[in-house]
């Protein structure tokens, strides 16, 4: 028995979900540092007069910050640390925010990322006896 009352070679109940939220989280970090980017650049995906506040440069940076974070954290989770838990739960709750001012110009991708926001939160709740 390992020490989460399960057989040897048998996976403990949650511990694919557990991955699974890894991989994702990742995923979205890499998503919002690609935007960071595109928007430091000054690409034609984002225009000054679609944002909500602040100009390209502060949202490039923020969302660059916001997407190193999250590769940060994934690394974490991945590594089933408490501590990547607990800043994976304050950073999707922040993202999910955050995405809310990208729903008028970008509606579909906007509840794409805050569906996987919650997706995200629920794995890291429900399943934290995974970490230490």
């Amino acid at each position: 028995m390992s020490q989460h009352g399960t057989t040897a070679g048998t996976p403990d109940h949650g511990e694919g979900w557990v991955t699974f939220i890894g991989v994702l989280f990742g995923l979205l970090g890499a998503f919002n540092a690609i935007d960071g980017a595109v928007a430091l650049a000054g690409d034609s995906k984002f225009r000054e007069e679609n944002l909500f506040f602040g100009d390209l440069t502060f949202w490039g940076i923020t969302l660059l910050a916001i997407g190193a974070l999250q590769l940060l954290t994934s690394v974490l989770i991945l590594k089933r640390n408490a501590n990547g838990q607990g800043l994976g739960i304050i950073l999707c709750g922040f993202n999910f925010v955050w995405q809310l001012f990208f729903v008028a110009v970008f509606p579909i991708w906007s509840l794409l990322i805050i569906a996987a926001d919650i997706l995200i939160i629920y794995g890291l709740c429900i399943y934290d006896r995974h970490f230490k």
